[in-house]
């Protein structure tokens, strides 16, 4: 999303906006840190985006430097929402096919989504579509949901995807067929991929994050796609980090939807691995849909015997509900049945009292992702001032901000939060308030999160934030 302040600007005017951007002479001379900062974030852009980004919906820096701007590449981040296998860089992923061809003869030919419930719906040309890309760019679109992206897919599903207002859950979803085959049982990618997560996190500042994916997803062996997982996670850990600086990763395990056959597994390996630091496996989770609420749903019965089983074992439970069409009752589901402590998305209950004082009594944290609510559909875009989030933090609600899947909505952690700051109104106050929040909410253990307090007191002490005017705004207004 090109996040100016005149969205209506042509292509070839924006280019020469930016151009004028960038040309003006600066108020001063930019810092050290202004520098690194600047530096940061370009490689952190750079890591997603395809060799030409001239059609693609990056997001543009805010080139003035601002102080908000400044505060938001470098204050401190947790992240508790974020999915592994939706953080595969696209460009990497390609590069690996171009240099291991016969990889293409993974993804199948044609593929019936396994989401799928027409039992008259027509399978997928899966590697027809991969094979078709000439360039990076041209496969980033195939991996990327974002509406503008579409049109390159199968005719009759672009025709109907680009009708739409809005995209779906199943639209996202689709991205996924186009590279799990290619790294599915690839230990050696699997390991370099979580490194390289790593990595992307410590660009932006990320001291603490949650990773989740399923691991009998992204091999025949979970397990060893655990340990090649967790190799990777260390590894990055260890060698990205210096003296002093705190980088923790913990990991989350998600059953799916449409796999119930996993979710013994599941709950077996992540009750083997809660002790596993670092990188631990922290909790659990269900991903890719919510159709597991329903009753009388093939489904339900071997999810919601995982949920309990974790309850029994002390094992945390996040879950995906209030995210798709008609699923304002899951979240409830969610608490009452499932025995979940955090809601991943949830944005439906914005406007049920009733839910919304049952969240806040068991003390429910809900995690929300702002561009993957929008380009899910999980909320119809309005204003971002209209955005459930602020409904649910104005209700007293807690929330945490996250990325989701940040190589396939083509968004980073730090962009939600300029969403944050720059469309919804937070102020650097809030940031600190939802950090907080978001520290509370963690799964980690009680050790780990003084550590993530420390930083952010740390943070808040530094010269360059007493200097900032917007902080100190803030700071006499408090003292009054």
């Amino acid at each position: 999303m090109l996040m100016i302040s005149n969205f209506n600007l042509g292509r070839r005017q924006l280019r020469t906006r930016l151009f004028e951007v960038q040309s003006k002479p600066a108020k001063k001379q930019p810092t050290k840190s202004t520098q690194k900062l600047n530096t940061s974030y370009k490689k952190t852009r750079m890591s997603f985006s395809a060799s030409s980004s001239e059609d693609m919906d990056i997001d543009i820096p805010w080139f003035d430097n601002t102080e908000s701007e400044l505060f938001l590449r470098s204050v401190p981040k947790v992240e508790l929402h974020v999915h592994f296998d939706g953080s595969f860089s696209p460009k990497e992923l390609w590069d690996h096919l171009q240099r291991n061809p016969g990889l293409i003869q993974c993804i199948p030919i044609e593929q019936k989504l396994p989401w799928e419930t027409n039992p008259n719906a027509l399978p997928f040309k899966l590697r027809e579509l991969v094979s078709s890309c000439k360039t990076d760019l041209d496969y980033t679109r195939l991996c990327t949901c974002r509406r503008r992206y579409r049109k390159t897919r199968h005719a009759e599903e672009s025709k109907k995807a680009l009708q739409k207002k809005t995209g779906t859950l199943e639209d996202m979803l689709l991205c996924f067929q186009f590279f799990l085959p290619l790294v599915h049982n690839n230990f050696d990618l699997l390991e370099n991929l979580a490194f390289d997560f790593v990595k992307r996190q410590k660009e932006q500042n990320v001291i603490y994050t949650e990773v989740r994916y399923s691991p009998h997803l992204l091999a025949n062996d979970p397990h060893k796609a655990h340990q090649a997982i967790t190799k990777g996670l260390r590894r990055g850990c260890i060698e990205l980090s210096t003296v002093g600086e705190v980088c923790i990763v913990n990991q989350i395990l998600c059953g799916i939807d449409f796999q119930p056959e996993w979710s013994a597994d599941v709950i077996d390996m992540a009750h083997k691995l809660r002790q596993d630091f670092p990188c631990a496996v922290v909790g659990v989770d269900i991903a890719a849909g919510e159709s597991h609420f329903v009753p009388d749903s093939p489904f339900h019965d071997a999810h919601l015997d995982m949920c309990r089983k974790a309850g029994e074992l002390g094992i945390p439970v996040t879950l995906h509900a209030g995210e798709t069409p008609d699923s304002e009752q899951n979240v409830g589901a969610a608490i009452r049945h499932y025995g979940a402590k955090r809601i991943g998305h949830g944005y439906r209950i914005s406007m049920q009292d009733d839910v919304i004082e049952l969240a806040k009594s068991k003390n429910i944290h809900f995690e929300n992702c702002p561009t993957s609510s929008v380009e899910t559909g999980a909320w119809i875009k309005t204003e971002w001032s209209d955005h459930p989030t602020i409904t649910l933090r104005e209700k007293g609600v807690k929330v945490s901000i996250s990325s989701d899947d940040p190589a396939v909505f083509n968004t980073s952690l730090t962009w939600q939060w300029r969403i944050a700051m720059k469309k919804m109104g937070w102020e650097m106050n809030d940031v600190f308030d939802v950090l907080e929040d978001t520290i509370d909410a963690a799964f980690a253990p009680e050790e780990q999160k003084i550590q993530l307090r420390q930083a952010i007191q740390k943070y808040k002490a530094s010269p360059d934030l007493q200097q900032n005017p917007q902080f100190n705004d803030r700071v006499q207004h408090d003292k009054k």
